[in-house]
């Protein structure tokens, strides 16, 4: 029988980071991807989607250009076609990139076809058994499609779907209010559909604080966007015309006429085909279950990434793909910290956190201090005309310690890693502020809101 001394099913991001990481502790990997190769990150998720929003970022630049005294006339010519073409190559080199350096790896076989466990330590791929002693599931996640009344009858599209679009639809209605619906809708809004977005919760980004997502809601509002929360779905039609999707909102009947549906719900770990129950492993609701080495309930097989479901962004993936690798050559050497994991939106302005909300800290009991500072008091904001938004710091009410970073913002995605370095060392607020800042810069902002802090005490 074919054999490895660790077999990675899935070449995605968490994959192909585990397998690096095994083979450079110089064991022998069997890498297994169905196809195309490339995961989601750079297929259908952070990478076509962050090249579509470049071309929509400009588009609210010259939106916002007469506030700075600049006017690029009535009319934008979009080239979709243009804009698709861009992605579709980029995307490909990127593919292609990541396969020539998995198959430059002398330790590493990549094996092509899908995956499934016939017993603990046996896997088919394709019409092929492999027996190895230990496994790393990194299959990613597939997209949720709630039960919405009719959503069946009438049809619908996912971001899958929207990606692959040839040309722009005349109008949309967005189920979902979380990155992908926010990231996809100011997207198509800027392309010129007009999309209305539906959000079951109170606030959409409904993990995020309340005033992060209300905030944002009120731009995107202004950005010309109909959003609507605290939604329940009723039933949807479809005739010549389009599709209708009637909802109750406050209380009150609404109706929505669009030429699209898309579903934008989240997504949960990729599990189905692998037989896992052959190989002794659990799920629960979002996936996989793992212990803090990224073990699963069969200490010989790891899981790492969107399968775990615990935070579904590409640095968590990379994390515990790196992590899992490492243990499965060695053993079970090096636990996983997920106390300072930084996640971002890519709406206009930007959202960024890493550590505590003022909600997870009120669900763990952990005593916070808050601060607050708006862009709209920062200079550099002032004059560049990028003033909304505001950053949040939770701190330690003792030591002083920063325990949580939240930014709503222009660049916030960026400006997110001085939380990052900061909590990464534990510093203080004090501790922060003796670090030296170019004035005038939007990074600026962290440090104001420090020292308005640290002058309350």
């Amino acid at each position: 029988m074919n054999t490895f001394d660790v077999m990675v099913i899935g070449a995605g991001s968490a994959g192909r980071y585990g397998a690096q990481a095994a083979a450079k502790c110089g064991a022998k990997v069997g890498l297994v991807e169905t196809g195309p190769f490339g995961g989601l990150c750079i297929l259908k998720g952070c990478m076509p989607t962050k090249a579509y929003l470049r071309s929509s970022d400009l588009i609210g630049l010259l939106k916002k250009a007469p506030h700075v005294g600049v006017y690029p006339g009535k009319r934008v010519d979009l080239r979709f076609d243009e804009i698709k073409e861009r992605k579709d190559r980029l995307i490909q080199e990127m593919a292609d990139y990541a396969q020539e350096a998995i198959e430059k790896n002398p330790n590493i076989t990549l094996l092509s076809g899908k995956a499934r466990f016939l017993s603990k330590n046996v896997v088919k791929v394709g019409q092929t058994d492999f027996s190895c002693e230990r496994f790393l599931i990194a299959t990613g996640s597939r997209v949720v499609i709630p039960p919405f009344p009719g959503l069946e009858g009438v049809g619908y599209m996912t971001s899958d779907d929207a990606l692959a679009l040839e040309t722009i639809p005349q109008s949309m209605a967005l189920l979902g209010g979380g990155a992908e619906a926010l990231e996809f809708g100011q997207f198509f809004n800027r392309m010129g559909t007009k999309v209305t977005l539906l959000q079951r919760s109170k606030h959409i980004l409904s993990g995020e604080d309340p005033d992060i997502g209300i905030t944002l809601a009120d731009y995107l509002r202004e950005d010309g966007i109909d959003l609507y929360t605290g939604v329940r779905v009723l039933e949807m039609e479809r005739d010549e015309a389009g599709r209708k999707v009637f909802f109750e909102c406050e209380g009150n009947r609404k109706t929505v006429e669009a030429e699209i549906i898309m579903v934008a719900t989240g997504r949960t770990g990729n599990v189905e085909e692998l037989h896992l129950d052959a190989a002794g492993v659990k799920l629960y609701d979002k996936g996989i279950e793992v212990n803090d080495f990224l073990q699963t309930s069969n200490e010989n097989i790891y899981a790492a990434g969107d399968v775990t479901g615990i935070l579904q962004v590409v640095n968590m993936a990379t994390y515990q793909g790196a992590i899992a690798g490492k243990n499965l050559a060695k053993g079970p050497v090096e636990k996983t910290d997920t106390r300072v994991i930084p996640r971002a939106v890519f709406s206009d302005p930007e959202v960024a956190r890493v550590g505590l909300s003022e909600r997870e800290a009120k669900e763990q009991g952990i005593s916070v201090r808050v601060g607050k500072f708006p862009f709209s008091d920062l200079g550099k904001a002032i004059v560049t005309d990028r003033m909304e938004g505001f950053i949040k710091i939770l701190a330690d009410p003792v030591r002083g310690e920063i325990l949580g970073v939240q930014i709503l913002g222009a660049e916030a995605s960026n400006l997110i890693h001085q939380g990052v370095v900061a909590m990464h060392f534990r510093a203080t607020l004090a501790e922060y502020a003796r670090i030296s800042h170019i004035h005038p810069t939007l990074a600026e902002i962290m440090l104001y809101l420090v020292e308005d802090m640290l002058g309350e005490d």
